[in-house]
């Protein structure tokens, strides 16, 4: 039997796969679906598949989307799988592109899967078809290989297993359905239809010279009468076996008629200004059903502020235009039948023009609400009256004179201008509709998007608010603000606006745009971004991308230009790169988003950069400034300031006078200028330059280089203290004779290099060591601090000796402040001879050294002596030092021993009267317990010292 798949019986969207008896349809590429696509009605933008002859053909579904067919633009193939082997006669092919590669194939397989014939096919072009006669007997599977867009239709085979060999035709019996006028019904034909062969039906058309048709393919037919159509009529369809047979049927349809609604039609009027006009509403209104007689008028109603009306009861109303209205006033109505229908109709009347306006909209002296109600103009002048009286004025353009009094002004759209007056005025020129002028680009992540203000310039408001506590609020577009004398608060909406809050400690927002504020005389507050009580903080968003909104997509909406003028002021820049000043007085001004310039002019300010490399000036006056993310530049100027990088690279210059520079994180160039200035590298390769003055450096690293600079005063000091890692040392390189010039040298816990710090004109060093000594042992050199009891140490006088006691003593800088005596001495490099010891050497004052010289044996006939370091001090590299804190470590042998320390000979613990009274009772306790011998005056003098001790005295002999 001859059978064509032709794919009409089937809605679009259908997937196909087993629908024919004995054949099964698959795909791949796109969503691996086979789908109906409707050619009669393209969809997917798939406008090349259209066609008036093909209806329903089958595509390879890009997105599996059954609601919006779509071909799959990168190709696919389409398989029919054959149970028996069947000869292939025809297949038509549509939109076949232009494609590279093996382009469009047909290919034939036998029942083991090899290829039996291979076709190429042409392409037709956008929107072309092509039927290609086939001859190929034995086909078991048909693949229709597209390399770009296409469809398949009419795959036409010869089946001779397929119901017998034979097809019958079904049967269409005839249908009836009856419904009303203007409805629309639903019947389902194929309820009594039937097949032969017990195929399944379909319906594959239908329709009605009566009305609009509409049909699914299980017979559901949906019948819509045209517009008061009623009487019979009837629908004709076609039912389809899906085997090529087919049969037409008939709906023999009853329309009822039904009562339709009255049309009411629009009227026309005019009047001249402020007289009444009799107006006809139903004069012109239709029924099909009544005549205009039997029509009743129901509501007329006319906006309270165009006029008022009055119902004649004869279908016609009396219009009478509100006081001052002039223009079109609209009048709406209903018009209704006998039966209770109803239709809307709608009346416009002209009201003529009143006596000649000048333009102005002017109050009086006792206060008044000024808006589109306000009928107090003695010329008849009313707010946003579409007349454009003065010269270069728009519809809508109002110029308002409030006078004297607390005065509530409201324009709403115009460009407006507003004299508030004297006294207490509200004044809202805000038209509500707030398009920025530049826009904000959208963004799919982004909800703040919006587009750029269509019209930049139809709002453009200039307000004076006069003597007074005013309130002002501009709104939309460039509008310019001067808020007069007065507590003054100012929101100059969106755009770039130019205000000036004149006298008075004013409030003012700039909004959104790149704006202009002056703050003038008084204590002022400026916001010259949004209201942060109004606004949330996420519209202030960095240039750079730091997640969330950032990037800003539009860096140029808010430079603002701000001078706060005379007064104690606070200024907010907000976001993108703002030019702040703060004027006279103590202002506090911060930068906040981007790239910002702030001056603080006179008065001792506060100076805030915030995010963004910012450059920030002080000027005259004790200023604080902080430079906030970003690399700064800070500049103090005169007077005593305080300046404060924070993160970034930032440059620091103090000026004048006596100055605090704090560095931050970051590699900060740091100038002390004129004075006694404090300089704090932070973190970071920092650069230092004291300037002219007495200078201290403090919290310096590795990597760091400092210049004390010069001067007549001149007496810089670098403070080591806490410069060096847990656990690590330093020692000092001088590289000038007067040791003013030099490098510092660190280590780290396990003694490897550090770093260095490079000085200049230094005249002062503070160093500060944590427990660094090096003890020789027979394993080589150990920290002091990781001595424990057990260990052997090298001797002078008994060899090897093993460690019996180790005691601590912390020391804080409170203790240090009480105790003055008790500060530590250091002993520098080479201090005591022969290049020792051999780094520098913290000790405690009564820790005593052994030295042997010439004088020893000359002043007191020993070789060697023991003299406390804090007796040395007259010694050149040798001095007492303050530090911050410290710790005290003491080791104690079976006597009292000379050992090495960072190569010098220097004394263990010996457990005088003094020094066990000076360790504490609990270290005290634990040498009783390992010497109780010690607990007796007698034990105490047995622990005999190992050479004699110097007194002060005669320690001054060794020290000349």
């Amino acid at each position: 039997m001859i059978r064509t798949l032709d794919f009409n019986p089937f809605a679009a969207g259908t997937v196909i796969d087993d629908e024919y008896e004995g054949v099964t349809v698959s795909a791949t590429g796109g969503s691996g679906q086979a789908m109906v696509f409707d050619s009669a009605n393209p969809t997917g933008g798939d406008d090349d598949l259209g066609s008036d002859t093909l209806g329903g053909v089958l595509i390879v579904s890009e997105d599996g989307d059954s609601s919006d067919p779509d071909d799959n633009a990168a190709g696919g193939s389409i398989f029919f799988d054959f149970d028996n082997a069947v000869r292939m006669k025809s297949i038509t092919l549509k939109d076949i592109e232009e494609t590279g590669g093996e382009g469009t194939r047909l290919i034939f397989y036998n029942e083991a899967g090899d290829v039996i014939e291979n076709h190429f096919v042409q392409p037709t072009g956008d929107g072309g078809e092509v039927t290609l006669q086939l001859f190929v007997p034995g086909t078991f599977r048909c693949e229709v290989r597209f390399p770009g867009s296409g469809a398949v239709d009419n795959v036409t085979f010869d089946d001779p297993n397929f119901n017998g060999g034979g097809n019958d035709d079904p049967d269409a019996v005839d249908d009836t359905l009856i419904l009303d006028e203007d409805t629309t019904d639903t019947v389902n034909v194929l309820t009594n239809d039937t097949d032969p062969n017990g195929d399944t039906l379909t319906v594959t058309g239908a329709e009605s010279p009566d009305g609009v048709v509409t049909f699914t393919p299980d017979g559901d037919v949906t019948f819509t009468p045209n517009e008061n159509f009623n009487g019979p009529t009837t629908i004709t369809y076609t039912v389809s076996d899906g085997n090529g047979g087919t049969d037409t049927g008939t709906v023999d349809v009853t329309v009822n008629p039904v009562n339709d609604a009255p049309e009411a039609v629009d009227d026309s009027a005019s009047t001249d200004f402020e007289t009444p006009v009799v107006v006809d509403l139903l004069g012109n209104d239709t029924d099909v059903d009544n005549t205009n007689d039997e029509l009743t008028l129901v509501d007329p109603t006319v906006p309270a502020e165009q006029g008022t009306l009055v119902d004649n009861g004869d279908g016609t109303v009396t219009f009478t235009p509100a006081a001052g209205f002039t223009g079109p006033a609209t009048i709406t109505y209903t018009v209704r039948d006998p039966e209770g229908l109803t239709d809307e109709g709608t009346a416009t009347v002209t009201v003529g023009d009143g006596p000649a306006l000048d333009g102005y909209v002017d109050g009086d002296d006792d206060g008044n609400l000024i808006d589109e109600d306000y009928l107090g103009d003695p010329d008849g002048d009313r707010v946003n009256d579409p007349d454009a009286i003065l010269p270069g004025t728009d519809p809508d353009d109002d110029y308002v004179r409030a006078g004297g009094g607390d005065d509530t002004v409201i324009t709403g759209q115009g460009n407006d201008t507003v004299e508030g007056g004297d006294g207490d005025d509200n004044i809202d020129t805000d038209g509500g509709d707030l398009a920025p002028d530049l826009g904000y680009p959208f963004a799919a992540t982004d909800p703040l998007g919006y587009d750029p203000d269509a019209d930049p310039e139809n709002d453009r408001d200039s307000v004076d608010g006069g003597d007074g506590n005013d309130t002002i609020r501009t709104g939309d577009d460039r509008d310019t603000i001067n808020g007069g004398a007065g507590n003054d608060v100012i929101n100059a909406g969106i755009d770039d606006d130019i205000v000036d809050g004149g006298t008075g400690d004013d409030r003012i927002v700039g909004g959104e745009g790149n704006d202009s504020i002056l703050g003038g005389a008084g204590n002022d507050t400026i916001y010259a971004g949004n209201d942060p009580d109004l606004i949330p903080d996420v519209v202030n968003i960095t240039d750079e991308d730091t997640g969330g909104f950032s990037p800003d997509r539009n860096p140029n909406n808010g430079m603002d230009t701000v001078h706060g003028g005379a007064g104690d002021d606070v200024i907010y820049g907000a976001d993108d790169a703002d030019s702040l000043t703060g004027g006279s007085g103590d202002d506090f001004i911060d930068g906040q988003i981007d790239d910002d310039i702030i001056e603080g002019n006179t008065g001792n300010d506060t100076l805030l950069g915030g995010q963004g490399d910012d450059s920030v000036t002080g000027g005259q006056g004790d200023d604080l400034i902080e430079g906030g993310e970003g690399d700064d530049t800070l500049r103090g100027n005169r007077d005593n300031d305080t300046l404060m990088g924070g993160d970034g690279d930032d440059s620091l210059d103090g000026g004048g006078e006596d100055d605090e520079l704090y560095g931050g994180d970051g590699d900060d160039d740091m100038m002390g200028g004129q004075g006694d200035d404090l300089l704090d590298g932070g973190a970071g390769n920092d650069t230092m330059t004291g300037g002219a003055g007495q200078d201290t450096f403090v919290n310096v690293n590795a990597g760091d280089v400092v210049d004390g600079g010069s001067g007549p005063v001149d007496y810089d000091t670098l403070d080591l203290r806490g410069s060096t890692a847990p656990g690590g040392s330093f020692s000092i390189t001088y590289t000038s004779a007067d040791e003013e010039d030099g490098i510092v040298n660190y280590l780290d816990a396990d003694g490897n290099d550090a770093g260095q710090l490079v000085f200049e004109e230094i005249e002062n060093i503070i160093p500060c060591f944590t427990p660094g000594t090096k003890i020789a042992t027979p394993k080589g050199e150990r920290r002091v601090e990781e001595l424990q009891v057990g260990d052997r140490v090298i001797t002078r006088d008994n060899g090897i000796q093993v460690i019996r006691w180790v005691g601590k003593r912390d020391m804080s800088a409170a203790e240090f402040e009480k105790a003055v005596h008790l500060k530590p001495v250091l002993i520098r490099q080479g201090a005591l001879g022969n290049d020792l010891p051999e780094r520098d050497m913290m000790v405690s004052p009564n820790h005593r050294v052994l030295v042997a010289n010439d004088k020893t044996a000359l002043y007191f006939e020993e070789r060697e002596v023991l003299v406390a370091a804090k007796h040395l001090t007259g010694m050149e590299g040798v001095d007492v030092v303050d530090v911050s804190s410290t710790t005290y470590v003491h080791i104690m042998f079976d006597q009292h021993e000379v050992i090495l320390s960072d190569g010098a000979w220097t004394e263990s613990f010996q457990p005088g009267d003094m020094s066990l009274a000076g360790i504490g009772d609990a270290q005290r306790q634990e040498i009783l317990e390992l010497f109780p011998e010690l607990a007796t005056q007698d034990g105490i003098e047995a622990y005999a010292s190992a050479r004699r001790s110097l007194k002060k005295h005669e320690a001054k002999l060794l020290t000349k």
